[in-house]
């Protein structure tokens, strides 16, 4: 009878001790799995993550992750979908409440075109968590899909207060230009996202006032020519950029920055007249506050033999605090220097 007893409690013990070992070897692979996750990444090929990483012992990461939703990732990865799929819905089993696999898998469904499937997931991932911006995003996405615009309207009223709020200002406000495009109320968003965050976000606020005042058609047009512009500018190729620029501004007349920069191609193209008129236009236009084109007018006028008159522009720019902010701006301070002894 001790013989039996002795049996059974050694059987146990080799199965402790067996369950240990491969917890033990499956944790030590988990930092890898956790590695890739945090950095969007797949350094292991999936053999190791199938074979090496036990997705049963534990089931659940070190990270509060269950371990199937780690896996999934590496199987979409490799476009095994339906595969990954079905150890996302055995994760939603093991863990009912966690909301990363049914975000995953309403990513899925909006790739697949199945937006009812993704719709009621998103929704419920956004519903648990508000507050995090990758499920915020999807369901966003769906809601925009399904032309939901009176839900997405109590979605953002959820989220606008968040920690991270700009990115949900942005998007909502991206959003209803795509839908609906109604420029009083897009206006008053826009002036309540330049006041909640008046320094910054100011290229992303630009952009949605152009999307505003042309439409997210013009807009893309738009955004594709004066892209090919900004390109030629880098290469300095100063008259392609010109050329680029101009064909932008058929399609978006409200731009400062694409004003800013023709001015500043034709200056650097040595088109010195037409440059003075854009200077001159988005000084008007626009009443820029950063003294940052009357700067730019000032030191070509210098150039060109206007001292005097450059010297004027540039003490505007002074009066208005401009900061020499680029080598390329504070190696012109000599031009100041020359101001003050002149």
């Amino acid at each position: 009878m001790k013989s039996f007893f002795k049996i059974i409690f050694s059987l146990i013990l080799i199965s402790f001790i067996i369950v240990n070992i491969k917890v033990a070897f499956s944790s030590h692979w988990q930092f890898f799995l956790i590695y890739d996750y945090n950095d969007q990444g797949f350094s292991l090929p999936y053999n190791d993550v199938g074979d090496k990483i036990s997705d049963d012992f534990p089931n659940i990461s070190q990270t509060a992750l269950p371990m199937k939703y780690l896996k999934a990732r590496y199987l979409i990865n490799m476009d095994s979908i339906n595969k990954a799929k079905n150890m996302l819905y055995k994760a939603l089993e093991l863990h009912p409440d966690h909301m990363a696999p049914v975000q995953l898998l309403a990513s899925i469904y909006l790739k697949e075109e199945n937006i009812d499937s993704a719709y009621i997931l998103s929704k419920e991932a956004f519903n648990k968590m508000p507050n995090h911006n990758i499920h915020r995003a999807t369901y966003f996405e769906v809601l925009r899909k399904l032309k939901k615009v009176d839900e997405i309207d109590v979605a953002f009223d959820l989220v606008k207060n968040n920690l991270e709020p700009k990115f949900h200002w942005y998007d909502y406000i991206f959003f209803k230009i795509k839908l609906q495009n109604n420029k009083e109320e897009i206006k008053i968003l826009i002036n309540e996202f330049r006041e909640k965050f008046p320094n910054d976000d100011l290229d992303a606020i630009e952009q949605l006032e152009n999307m505003t005042n042309v439409g997210s058609e013009s807009y893309n047009i738009f955004a594709y020519f004066s892209g090919i512009g900004d390109a030629h500018f880098r290469e300095e190729n100063y008259n392609k950029a010109v050329e680029f620029y101009e064909l932008a501004l058929n399609f978006n007349k409200e731009s400062y920055l694409l004003y800013e920069n023709l001015a500043i191609a034709y200056d650097l193209s040595e088109n010195y007249p037409k440059a003075l008129d854009i200077y001159n236009l988005v000084i008007d236009k626009f009443k820029p506050l950063d003294g940052r084109v009357e700067f730019y007018k000032g030191l070509m006028l210098i150039k060109t033999g206007k001292a005097n008159d450059g010297c004027m522009a540039l003490s505007q720019a002074v009066n208005k605090n401009f900061i020499l902010e680029t080598p390329r701006i504070a190696a012109s301070s000599a031009y100041i220097s020359f101001c003050s002894n002149n």
